[in-house]
């Protein structure tokens, strides 16, 4: 009888083992999803910002994207393959940050801040103009996500820079 009895014990101690140690691994992937999270965000925040720093490296590489923004026909056809080249990697990055946060993969706190600025790039007429004619090298899920944002974009919702002094 005495033996029945550790034994029950014994399988008793065994199933509070099993227990938590699922409760460990639980914790353990919940912590490894957070941290996937931080360094997908973190890659493709800096990508991005990589991106945008290239406009401002030089003053060329500033007036091409000032007078760019401001719409094709300021550009000479030099400048306007940089402007498109430049608008493709910051598209690119700005899909995949899309892409990702439908994944859950983004921290939705920071895609916000993306999203806000992305609805803002998509009212320059010159980004407009890069749309029109590059648009379709983008993912049909980005594409429809930036429509919406053309759609319904004020005409004159955002302010952006002149380009005074680029002339020289």
């Amino acid at each position: 009888m005495k033996l029945k009895k550790y034994v029950q014990i014994a399988e008793i101690i065994g199933g509070i083992a099993v227990l938590v140690g699922l409760i460990f691994v639980g914790l353990e992937l919940r912590q490894n999803t957070l941290m996937q999270r931080v360094t997908a965000t973190q890659a493709l925040v800096v990508d991005y910002e990589n991106a945008i720093d290239a406009m401002a490296r030089t003053k060329e590489t500033a007036c091409i994207y000032v007078r760019g923004i401001n719409g094709l026909d300021n550009l000479t056809p030099i400048e306007r393959y940089q402007f498109f080249a430049l608008w493709f990697h910051i598209l690119r990055a700005g899909e995949q940050l899309h892409y990702y946060s439908l994944e859950g993969m983004v921290d939705q706190r920071i895609w916000r801040g993306f999203e806000r600025q992305l609805e803002e790039i998509f009212q320059l007429p010159g980004v407009q103009q890069y749309w029109a004619v590059r648009g379709d090298w983008y993912s049909d899920e980005f594409q429809e996500y930036v429509e919406k944002f053309i759609s319904e974009s004020p005409q004159d919702g955002v302010e952006y820079f002149g380009y005074e002094g680029c002339d020289d």
